[in-house]
């Protein structure tokens, strides 16, 4: 089981330093994903992480930086969903059913939502029902190359990991309502205890 952190869709101050710490503590997998920003934004924030940290970053957007970037890969999804000319990196995807996943297996991985409801998109889905994952997880369906993501927090990571999941994605039980540098040791705390298998 390995743990993804996305970060929030928008930037705040500190977010360059939080990330970098988290990174020191050992995080895999950063999901960069901002929907609405521009270019600029993102070069300035991936300029003011360590390079050494590059290689464990995915972008959502602006997939053009990986032709100046030496990033780990990018994820495709309904509003980008080209593969950059020459690409050779990590390729995953977000779906939404269980037949999506089946679609995609060729993909390094998947990111299967909601899993539960959300606790950074309110009213957003209501998970899959839990029989419904039982029965993906004894056909093969769920395995290693698909990630949990929605409403993922520490009372429910081991929940995934019985489904033979191969890791979760963290949103907003790690950054909360409000992240900023002032919050940055409850951030850090809070991934500490999420990432339960470190």
């Amino acid at each position: 089981m390995k743990l993804f952190v996305i970060t929030t869709p928008f930037f705040f101050e500190g977010e360059s330093r939080i990330i970098t710490h988290l990174f020191r503590e050992g995080m895999q997998r950063l999901h960069l994903r901002k929907p609405q920003s521009d270019i600029d934004r993102f070069r300035l924030l991936l300029d003011a992480i360590p390079v050494e940290y590059h290689s464990r970053i995915v972008l959502h957007e602006h997939f053009e930086l990986t032709a100046g970037y030496r990033l780990a890969g990018i994820h495709l999804n309904s509003r980008n969903n080209t593969l950059p000319e020459g690409f050779a990196g990590s390729i995953s995807r977000s779906c939404h059913s269980l037949q999506e996943v089946q679609d995609n297996k060729q993909l390094d991985y998947v990111f299967l939502s909601p899993i539960f409801q959300s606790i950074s998109k309110e009213g957003y889905g209501n998970g899959f029902p839990m029989e419904t994952l039982r029965e993906a997880a004894a056909s093969g369906i769920i395995n290693e190359k698909v990630i949990a993501l929605g409403g993922i927090e520490e009372k429910n990571i081991p929940l995934i990991a019985s489904l033979h999941f191969g890791g979760a994605a963290i949103l907003g039980a790690l950054w909360g309502k409000d992240p900023s540098v002032t919050n940055e040791t409850s951030i850090i705390k809070r991934y500490k205890q999420l990432n339960i298998w470190q």
